[in-house]
């Protein structure tokens, strides 16, 4: 009877899925899942979440099944941290409340942060065995004006570079200072401190203070140094990466890989690169794809796919072009590219930003796609 159901268990596990509707044939095995595929081989599997839907217990018990990653859609960036309006304390009491002043930081006020739903976030993670990827620092998007503006006004002039540079030490240090004092803070484990800055516009409140984009920001740079100079005081520089962030990185590999180089001229403080590939069906094809990561893998850089959908006509052409990309990300990392977690940007189509391009592995909570399938099976074409 042992060996009848063990050979019963052996045929299940092989078995091939097919989703008749499309006329789709999945070769993944039964037990398959992205935790123990992608989870293991890159070490991270995630997907973005906000705290109502890490708070729904059934919700968290289906991220816990597929992911060991989350990242927080929109709650750690300024503008949630730091509110549309500043609630400014004076330096003394912001020092008695554990946060960093800088010794060039000039003013008698600081904004207050707002670390509650990062509080709450954190514990869950931690309680539940989820790693956090804290997005975002320092973007062009999402950050009030008024932290830009003499006096923290927003009808104010912009601040020098020089007061700039004590307000960004300022904010970088104390958001992770306040991380890893925490009880929980151990479960984050990567950080992007710099998001988009090649994308970003001509009226940007960055470069209005620091001036037009080149692939040599010093500012960008000392993002990274503030950042590094937190993790070195907590002795975590071998345990948790710093990335720099940005989407279409397949069409702005060069330019990328140029600034980290720059922002590591002195000593390694950019671990490397997060690409965001939001893709759609007809762009990038696979093989450019495939050049851009290349590239960065040749360059020595670490690689998360930090906020991966892609967007089709169908949910069969999906299901294809998925195959292919994944696979190509598989490639790459089997001939040793140092890609280190995926992040699939949102737990279903129905609570995507792309909801018209139903770009996700999951119509809904509980719906795998064929892309789902056909990204195991790219997994096992590629490491089988």
């Amino acid at each position: 009877m042992k060996q009848l159901l063990k050979k019963m268990v052996t045929v299940v596990s092989v078995m091939t899925l097919t989703i008749s509707s499309l006329g789709v044939t999945q070769t993944a095995a039964a037990d398959q899942t992205l935790l123990n595929t992608y989870g293991s081989k890159f070490e991270r599997a995630g997907t973005c979440v906000s705290l109502n839907q890490l708070q729904n217990s059934s919700t968290l018990n289906i991220i816990k099944q597929r992911y060991n990653s989350i990242t927080l859609e929109n709650e750690m960036k300024p503008d949630a941290m730091l509110g549309s309006s500043p609630k400014l304390i004076p330096v003394a009491e912001a020092r008695s409340l554990g946060y960093y002043i800088p010794d060039n930081y000039t003013e008698a006020t600081v904004p207050r942060i707002n670390f509650n739903t990062v509080d709450k976030v954190l514990k869950i993670c931690y309680e539940n065995g989820l790693g956090v990827r804290a997005h975002t620092l320092v973007w062009h998007s999402q950050t009030p004006s008024w932290l830009f503006r003499t006096g923290y006004s927003a009808g104010g002039a912009y601040v020098s570079q020089a007061v700039m540079n004590a307000r960004m030490e300022f904010y970088i240090k104390t958001v992770m200072n306040h991380v890893y004092l925490s009880d929980y803070g151990s479960v984050v484990y990567a950080w992007d401190v710099v998001n988009e800055y090649l994308h970003s516009p001509a009226n940007s409140d960055w470069v209005r203070i620091y001036g037009s984009v080149t692939t040599s920001p010093q500012f960008v740079k000392d993002a990274f140094r503030y950042a590094n100079e937190t993790l070195n005081y907590f002795k975590l520089t071998d345990k948790v990466s710093l990335f720099y962030n940005d989407y279409n990185e397949y069409m702005e590999a060069s330019n990328i890989i140029k600034m980290i180089q720059f922002i590591n001229s002195d000593k390694k403080i950019c671990n490397g690169v997060g690409g965001q590939s939001h893709l759609a069906s007809n762009f990038p094809s696979a093989s450019y794809y495939k050049q851009a990561y290349t590239a960065f893998m040749n360059a020595g850089l670490e690689i998360q796919i930090t906020e991966f959908d892609a967007g089709a006509n169908s949910e069969q052409e999906q299901a294809a072009y998925v195959y292919d990309i994944m696979k190509t990300i598989c490639e790459v990392k089997k001939a040793g590219g140092k890609i280190t977690g995926i992040t699939w940007w949102g737990l279903s189509d129905d609570v995507s930003w792309r909801r018209e391009k139903s770009p996700l592995l999951f119509s809904n909570l509980w719906t795998p796609k064929a892309s789902y399938y056909k990204t195991l099976d790219a997994y096992t074409d590629v490491f089988r």
